[in-house]
């Protein structure tokens, strides 16, 4: 097989699934494996087929019947694998199962996932190349400073020929921390 690379028109052609990034960096999901994660983006994707078969409950809530055999051949994986990522989901309440009997796929409701705050969004621990110590909301508010009177040696050290440039912290309010992030909504 030869190495074809994408044209600029060919960009868009494809077709992708959508998996939160959410599961990446909120805690409450670290439990979750790459499978797991990769699982769940499947069965969101799966929601749309089961809009068109109209596969809603009494309650009003979607449905999907999707069999572990489907996912391990989507997933190229084998039956522990996807019955571990199954259980992950699970564990997580990303899922929720029904048994419908033997030799029955299970009914399968997708959770949605419980969202962080923006306080704790903005303060997740993140490692910081000099000290491991930084989080997000600091690394983010470092700012270039070229004030005489506040030098450091950490300037002069990397970057010898800007030996006058130093870092100093911008200071948000949480009002302003918000409008700088454009896909969080306002109010949470």
């Amino acid at each position: 097989m030869d190495f074809i690379p994408y044209k600029v028109n060919e960009v868009l052609e494809n077709v992708f699934y959508q998996i939160p990034k959410e599961l990446f960096t909120n805690p409450a999901y670290n439990n979750l494996d790459s499978n797991s994660i990769l699982l769940y983006g499947l069965l969101l994707d799966r929601l749309s087929v089961s809009m068109k078969n109209k596969w809603i409950d009494k309650y009003g809530n979607i449905y999907l019947i999707y069999s572990r055999k489907e996912a391990q051949k989507m997933l190229k994986l084998s039956d522990k694998p996807v019955s571990k990522a199954f259980k992950k989901l699970e564990e997580a309440k990303l899922i929720y199962e029904i048994r419908s009997g033997f030799k029955k796929h299970n009914i399968i409701y997708v959770g949605k996932i419980v969202h962080q705050s923006v306080e704790k969004t903005m303060n997740r621990i993140m490692s910081d190349s000099r000290n491991g110590e930084n989080t997000i909301h600091e690394s983010e508010n470092v700012r270039y400073s070229n004030n005489k009177y506040n030098k450091n040696n950490y300037s002069k050290k990397k970057f010898p020929e800007k030996s006058g440039w130093n870092y100093e912290q911008r200071k948000y309010t949480a009002e302003e921390l918000e409008s700088l992030y454009c896909n969080i909504p306002k109010g949470e």
